[in-house]
């Protein structure tokens, strides 16, 4: 998936309403995501979902009507109440569920 990051700045976002929580021994508070491309999301800041600039941590996403999917983020920047992390690394499968979300954004433009 690297080769997706080069451009990722050419790729739309969409304003979505799903959630997130980082996938780590116990679940913890779901936090809002409030946008997608297919290269990142911006993601609501909690203090119960710590995050560091630079670092890489598994988050789970979910969005109504389709299955959960876990995606390796690489945080590139944290401001106020929103975090924007890259997508690093996911299944071929949870790739999968994140183009057909993309897919549907577009269509429903």
């Amino acid at each position: 998936m690297g080769e997706l990051y080069d451009d990722r700045r050419q790729e739309p976002r969409f304003a979505t309403s799903g959630t997130y929580y980082l996938q780590s021994g116990s679940r913890g508070t779901s936090g809002r995501i409030f946008d997608l491309s297919v290269n990142g999301a911006m993601l609501e800041k909690l203090a119960t979902q710590p995050m560091e600039s630079g670092k890489r941590v598994n988050v789970v996403l979910h969005f109504p009507g389709q299955p959960e999917f876990v995606a390796d983020v690489l945080v590139q920047h944290i401001a106020e109440e929103r975090v924007g992390v890259e997508f690093y690394d996911m299944s071929p499968e949870h790739f999968s569920t994140l183009a057909t979300l993309i897919e549907h954004h577009q269509r429903s433009r």
